[in-house]
């Protein structure tokens, strides 16, 4: 168990992809994802597989609990990098404007931390969609740098998205 101060890490089960897939098929989650489809439990169970065998991982996921140890969100680190040392950056809870709770915050730092200390990361990044204003501002309260801008990435409600890097380092990480 990997513990912040108001949130715990834990191993995603099986059970516990009914709640993932309908948690990532409402239309405010999907529209702000690299996804476009609507995921179905056979998704679910393949990606959960992959990520529970596959090794070295290219992806580690948490599911979030509470203090009471309800299961809030899901939150890891994807598209790893182990050469160099670097790893996309993943969060979603199940709480209203949730960017902006106390438990996101604590997910996110207890995240850099493993990522950082645990892992020895020099590098987390972001890819975020400008339709996800929320995400944006939730990594700018802990300093993660704009790298660039994709142009046009993202086709959702009718119009098109940039796409936006952020990334933080190891180094600022300690500061």
């Amino acid at each position: 168990m990997i513990e912040g101060k108001l949130v715990k890490f834990r191993s995603l089960e099986s059970n516990d992809l009914v709640k993932l897939k309908e948690w990532r098929n409402k239309n405010e989650v999907r529209k702000t994802t690299r996804e476009y489809r609507l995921l179905s439990m056979i998704n679910q169970k393949k990606w959960l597989e992959k990520i529970q065998l596959e090794n070295p991982p290219s992806s580690i996921m948490f599911g979030v609990i509470n203090k009471k140890n309800v299961l809030i969100g899901v939150c890891g680190l994807t598209y790893i990098d182990w050469k160099n040392k670097h790893a996309e950056i993943s969060c979603y809870l199940k709480l209203k404007n949730w960017q902006k709770t106390k438990e996101s915050k604590d997910t996110v730092e207890t995240l850099m931390k493993y990522g950082f200390d645990e892992l020895n990361l020099n590098r987390l990044w972001a890819e975020v969609f400008e339709i996800a204003k929320e995400n944006i501002e939730l990594l700018k309260k802990f300093n993660f740098i704009k790298e660039g801008e994709l142009r046009e990435k993202l086709w959702r409600d009718g119009k098109w998205w940039n796409s936006q890097i952020y990334s933080k380092l190891a180094k600022e990480f300690l500061k």
